[in-house]
């Protein structure tokens, strides 16, 4: 297998798993918690993670297939989705930002709609592939059917965009809430863009203070 990120809990790799390409997630130990605890934790959280990633692709969101899933070994194999992450996409100019903005606004939609908050909701956690995208990384997703929850993760896309693909961010963004609202409803978008608005201006309070 061969090393393609290096996390703060969780080393992945890329390798092969009954002939397919896969990657392999463990979540390795954490030296300053307790080892017992450690175990505990780690092996819930690869449940979790694999738990809410099943849910999402029977509810229709485009991302890996699950493929083997051990608690015990904090290890999740999954399949490798094949494409440039968002971020490349969005860096290169390419003529199909607004068509996969859309598309990247119609599956949180669909995410959101289905009960589950991603939690990391960067262009680095969406992948390109074909004309859709697919969501990766849920290690820090949640279910959840909360107005403000919902909000934080596309308060993080904002957020992302502004910091890291300025030139495009207003655009994308816009593109984004309309493949949204195409899915949870015009009524339910205004709902989650005001509430994000909400969050931003209680952030900006509290740098002033």
């Amino acid at each position: 297998m061969k090393l393609v990120y290096q996390g703060a809990e969780a080393d992945v790799y890329s390798g092969e798993w009954s002939g397919q390409r896969a990657v392999f997630k463990f979540r390795k130990a954490l030296p300053y918690r307790l080892p017992e605890l450690d175990r505990v934790i780690r092996s819930q959280r690869t449940a979790h993670e694999a738990e809410l990633l099943h849910e999402s692709k029977k509810a229709g969101i485009r991302n890996p297939t699950l493929y083997y899933v051990s608690a015990p070994e904090s290890l999740i194999v999954m399949e490798e989705v094949i494409g440039p992450r968002l971020k490349t996409v969005l860096e290169s100019g390419d003529a199909k930002t607004k068509a996969v903005s859309e598309a990247f606004g119609n599956v949180v939609g669909r995410l959101h709609a289905s009960g589950i908050m991603h939690g990391d909701l960067t262009t680095s956690n969406v992948i390109v592939n074909g004309d859709g995208v697919n969501l990766i990384d849920f290690g820090l997703a949640v279910r959840s059917t909360k107005l403000e929850d919902h909000a934080v993760d596309l308060r993080l896309i904002k957020e992302t965009l502004i910091g890291a693909h300025s030139t495009v961010a207003s655009a994308v963004m816009k593109a984004f809430l309309e493949g949204y609202a195409g899915v949870v409803g015009e009524a339910r978008a205004k709902q989650v863009s005001k509430k994000l608005a909400e969050i931003e201006r209680r952030g900006r309070y509290a740098r002033v203070e």
